[in-house]
């Protein structure tokens, strides 16, 4: 027989009618072993038809870069809309297709629906309850810090709406990063409460998700935004190393330049501290009118300035007419040392 043969009709019958106890070892291995296929010496590779390779990694390494600037942007968006300080981090940019990205999210997730124009799709942006009512309570005058008990329930009119002006910032973070591939003008077009929005995706369509970290009032919360397979096809070739650097170098000076719709009033604290003492709680609670407190600093020593949370300038205090006032005299650096103006400037 052949090396490549494979066994007979007559043979098969005659293994499926003789004893196999009976079979003599030698003959029943040496029958096995002329039905093994040869081996061919050709690496076969698995292929997943449920994630297929549709994109480089060049391609994925250059949407990386602009999820990365989407991340910045989103938080300086949300500083300003939050009146706080706002982190916002690309923690990972993952492929897929849709049904497996709506199956993470969960029913209680709040979706918002964003029209990519002039790209033809959407893309889908989602956040956990969590994260939507820390976001409502701040911008309601609260302190954002989220609820010790779960909240399940439907949003009200005035919390859709609210977070409405949420997700239209997150429309606006794409604008600037996106530049590179495509001048972008997106609009919020739906919201609502877990995926009765999300039918305008087939399920088995291959995305592109990228997942934010979002910290804010000493809590960290989840962001993601999903691009299906239509909106990336649009711009796969422009997703180059050589068209992102040189779209990137032709909007320099631009980008350099912060935009005035950009930045929104922010209430920040400024605070002179005179000094410090350590004083006995028993001390503190028999104070009386005229008692004094001997701070541990010198007359000479100039007042340190605080900005927000952060010791930034350094001082003398004295009036200006009829009030209080704070002259500047230098900068605290970095090891908590005052510099003055020309030194640290120079």
């Amino acid at each position: 027989m052949a090396d490549n043969a494979v066994l007979s009709q007559r043979e098969i019958d005659a293994l499926l009618n003789a004893d196999i106890d009976q079979l003599d070892q030698d003959e029943l291995a040496a029958l096995t072993t002329q039905a093994r296929p040869k081996e061919t010496g050709r690496r076969i590779k698995p292929y997943d038809f449920r994630h297929p390779e549709k994109l480089s990694k060049e391609q994925i390494r250059a949407l990386q870069i602009i999820q990365q600037g989407v991340a910045g942007a989103m938080a300086q968006a949300f500083s300003g809309r939050l009146r706080a300080p706002v982190e916002a981090r690309l923690s990972a940019l993952e492929r897929g297709i849709y049904e497996e990205y709506v199956n993470q999210i969960g029913s209680s997730a709040i979706v918002i629906m964003i029209d990519m124009n002039p790209l033809q799709g959407y893309a889908v942006a989602a956040f956990g309850l969590d994260v939507g009512f820390s976001i409502i309570d701040r911008l309601l005058g609260g302190k954002g810090k989220g609820k010790s008990r779960a909240i399940d329930r439907d949003l009200s009119d005035i919390e859709i709406a609210l977070i409405r002006h949420i997700g239209q910032d997150i429309a606006r973070s794409l604008i600037d990063p996106w530049a590179r591939v495509a001048e972008l003008e997106p609009e919020v077009t739906e919201l609502a409460l877990g995926p009765q929005v999300m039918h305008v995706i087939p399920p088995s369509e291959f995305v592109i998700t990228a997942w934010y970290e979002v910290r804010f009032a000493e809590q960290t919360g989840g962001i993601s935004l999903c691009f299906p397979l239509t909106i990336l096809d649009q711009i796969l070739p422009k997703l180059t190393g050589q068209n992102m650097f040189e779209n990137r170098s032709g909007r320099g000076d631009e980008n350099a330049r912060v935009k005035d719709e950009q930045i929104l009033p922010v209430r920040i604290p400024v605070k002179a501290v005179l000094g410090n003492a350590m004083v006995p709680a028993r001390d503190i609670a028999d104070l009386q009118p005229g008692d004094v407190l001997v701070l541990g600093q010198e007359v000479a020593d100039p007042l340190r300035v605080f900005v927000g949370n952060c010791e930034r300038f350094a001082g003398f205090a004295g009036t200006k007419g009829r009030r209080f006032g704070l002259q500047l005299s230098g900068v605290v650096d970095d090891d908590g040392w005052v510099r003055d103006f020309e030194e640290a400037f120079a």
